[in-house]
């Protein structure tokens, strides 16, 4: 009997995990471009299924300057224009916000001119 109950318990743990980890995207990117068109943000997120944190890979290419990354981890369902915002101050300062499953929020400064390129997580 206890063999029994124990493959039921199994099986049905299985299903269950596999219903969960099919619930969701596991590869998602978001692609914008400064007002004057010099500066592009790429970001590039994945995870091994839809009940994981996406790693992120947050890219910048601006002007002459070697592509810049930040790699981190974000909860959230999905990483959409919904829950992911770019605010251009002007044509070089750049704030993005994550808003996470629990509504928090991380924000990261982009400055990039023809002079410099910064971007960190504030």
């Amino acid at each position: 009997m206890n063999y029994t109950m124990n493959k039921i318990m199994i099986v049905v743990s299985f299903c269950l995990f596999l219903l969960v980890s099919c619930g969701g995207k596991t590869e998602t990117s978001l692609k914008k471009v400064s007002p004057n068109g010099k500066v592009n943000i790429t970001i590039e997120a994945k995870r091994s299924s839809a009940i994981e944190s996406w790693k992120v890979d947050l890219k910048v290419k601006a002007y002459s300057f070697k592509e810049g990354k930040l790699s981190f981890e974000i909860y959230a369902k999905d990483l959409t224009d919904e829950n992911v915002s770019f605010d251009w101050n002007d044509d070089t300062h750049c704030t993005i916000i994550f808003k996470q499953q629990d509504n928090t929020e991380r924000k990261f400064e982009l400055i990039a001119s023809s002079e410099q390129l910064q971007l960190a997580e504030m």
